[in-house]
């Protein structure tokens, strides 16, 4: 804010004339606003090609490539490679079924077992109570290996970078 300084002169004084009470105050410290003429500025021609739809070129390339269809239509296939594919599916769904029905019938078998053995122990020991005990640590041992898509590196000792709490 600046007020000039005949202003302050005349405030002080106790006798002042009307003409000479004129303040010239600013709200910011540049002065007084003037108004400032813009000039208009010429186009220039881009540099960055541009597409009918007014998107930079390599914008236009990029979001193409996104919007582009995923699944692209397998080629059409005459008779036999259709009976071909055919069974090679059917083999697939009865192996994986297999498959499926023997590890379900390995774990049963193991849970049927568990609970004869447990049955076979004498009632009000402390052996069968522990044996009823659940383990809460029910994490896969730390041999187990761990499926991977990469083929295991070798000569690889993982017990060297094991961290142990000494």
């Amino acid at each position: 804010m600046i007020i000039s300084s005949s202003s302050l002169a005349s405030s002080s004084s106790s006798s002042s004339s009307p003409s000479s009470s004129f303040q010239q105050r600013y709200f910011s410290d540049e002065g007084p606003k003037q108004r400032v003429v813009k000039v208009k500025k010429k186009k220039r021609e881009s540099k960055i090609e541009t597409s009918s739809s007014g998107r930079p070129r390599d914008l236009q390339i990029l979001l193409d490539c996104l919007d582009a269809p995923k699944n692209k239509t397998p080629p059409p296939a005459d008779e036999e490679e259709k009976k071909r594919r055919e069974i090679i599916q059917k083999n697939y769904t009865v192996g994986k079924f297999k498959q499926h029905n023997a590890e379900n019938h390995d774990l049963a078998c193991q849970m049927r077992m568990k609970t004869h053995a447990i049955n076979m122990l004498p009632k009000r020991t402390a052996l069968k109570e522990k044996a009823l005990v659940v383990d809460s640590n029910n994490f896969p041992p730390r041999w187990r290996a761990i499926p991977a898509w990469t083929p295991p590196i070798k000569d690889f000792n993982p017990s060297k970078y094991l961290i142990t709490e000494e």
